[in-house]
C-alpha cells in the first residue's frame, strides 16, 4: 500500500481496550504492530506512540519515562477529564475522543426519560391500586433547551423534534446548529431557559462547568418540569438540585451521572421518588454492547492520516479547554 511507517521501526499501539482480529489486521497494513498491558515490556513501554484507551497505571508509567514516544491517546469516552491534559499539552501529545460514538443510545434514553415523566409512567411503575393518572403531558408540550449542541446534543434534538417537540440549544458562541428551533450562548443562556419546561446537561467536566447548575440557577425559575443530566456529574451541585426538588422548582430529575460514582448507599439521591437514576448506563446497546462498543469505529478514521503525517481528521481534543 506504500504506507509510511513512523521512524525506521514498526509503531507501537497499546490497545488498553481489546480489538478484534479483524481491527488488528486493519493496523498491520499500516505497519502498526499491537501490545496489550498484559504482553507489554518494560522495554517497550517507551516505544509505544499510541494509546488505544487509557489506563491510568500503566498511562503514568509511560508518561513518566523520559524518552517516551507516545503521540496520541484515543480516549475511551467524550469525556477526558480523567487524563492528564496539562501534561499531555506540555508533551505535544493528541488526545482524540469518543464524542458521538454513543450519541444515538444517549438520546434514546433522555427520550425515555421525557417520556416517563411526561406520560405518567412514573406514577404508575410504583402504583399498586387502581387509581387513574391523568396529568400528562405531550412532547409538544414540553419545550427542551439542551446545553451542548453537539453530536449528543444534535442527535436529542432529531429525536424530540420526532415527537413535534421544540428544541433549544446553548453552545459557546450561540452559533446556530441545525435541528435546533434556536441557539443561545452560555453567557445569555437564560434567554433559552425562559423558552423552556426541561433542560438537558449535556456540559462536559471541566473547571468552567465545575457546579454550573447550582444554586443560581435553579433560582430562575417557579417550577421546571424536568431536569436531567447525562454530561457530568461534577457540572450539578446536587445538593441545590435537591434543594429544588424539595422545594418544587423542579418537579422531576432524571441523572445518568452522579458524583462520586458509584453513590453510596442511602444517599440522598435515592430517597426521592421524583428523581430517576439510571448510573450511568445510558450509552448502552445491544451491537456494540460495553461502554467502548464501536469505538474502533471512530478511532480508525484517523489512522491514515496519521500514519502519514501525523495529522487528524476528528475528534481532537482542545487541552486548554478539555473538551
Amino acid at each position: 500500500m506504500g504506507l509510511t511507517r513512523i521512524g525506521d521501526k514498526m509503531t507501537l499501539l497499546l490497545a488498553v481496550k481489546a480489538l478484534t482480529q479483524e481491527n488488528r489486521d486493519f493496523l498491520a497494513q499500516y505497519d502498526i504492530d499491537v501490545v496489550t498491558p498484559d504482553t507489554v515490556t518494560d522495554d517497550q513501554l517507551s516505544e509505544v506512540v499510541i494509546s488505544y484507551a487509557w489506563d491510568n497505571t500503566i498511562g503514568n508509567k509511560i508518561l513518566s519515562l523520559p524518552n517516551t514516544k507516545l503521540k496520541w491517546i484515543q480516549a475511551q469516552s467524550a469525556g477526558v477529564d480523567y487524563l492528564p491534559l496539562p501534561l499531555l499539552a506540555k508533551r505535544g501529545i493528541t488526545v482524540t475522543n469518543a464524542s458521538g460514538l454513543k450519541a444515538l443510545p444517549i438520546a434514546q434514553t433522555v427520550l425515555g426519560y421525557l417520556l416517563y415523566f411526561a406520560r405518567g409512567l412514573n406514577v404508575y411503575a410504583t402504583r399498586t391500586h387502581w387509581e387513574p393518572f391523568t396529568d400528562q403531558y405531550l412532547i409538544s408540550e414540553l419545550p427542551v433547551l439542551v446545553f451542548g449542541t453537539g453530536r449528543i446534543g444534535q442527535q436529542i434534538a432529531h429525536h424530540i423534534k420526532a415527537f413535534g417537540g421544540k428544541v433549544y440549544g446553548v453552545n459557546t458562541s450561540g452559533r446556530p446548529v441545525a435541528g435546533f428551533d434556536e441557539t443561545f450562548p452560555i453567557t445569555d443562556y437564560q434567554a433559552g431557559l425562559a423558552k423552556a419546561q426541561v433542560v438537558v446537561d449535556g456540559l462536559p467536566g471541566t473547571k468552567d462547568t465545575e457546579n454550573f447548575f447550582d444554586d443560581h440557577f435553579f433560582a430562575q425559575f417557579n417550577q421546571l418540569f424536568l431536569f436531567i443530566n447525562i454530561g457530568r456529574g461534577t457540572t450539578l451541585n446536587q445538593s441545590a438540585l435537591l434543594e429544588a426538588i424539595d422545594d418544587s422548582r423542579v418537579k422531576y430529575a432524571a441523572l445518568d451521572v452522579t458524583t462520586p460514582e458509584p453513590l453510596p448507599h442511602a444517599h440522598p439521591l435515592f430517597e426521592r421518588p421524583q428523581i430517576l437514576l439510571t448510573q450511568h448506563t445510558s450509552w448502552g446497546e445491544n451491537i456494540n454492547a460495553g461502554r467502548v462498543g464501536g469505538l474502533f469505529r471512530l478511532f480508525e478514521k484517523n489512522v491514515p492520516s496519521f500514519m502519514k503525517d501525523q495529522t487528524f481528521i476528528q475528534n481532537v481534543v482542545d487541552l486548554n479547554k478539555g473538551y
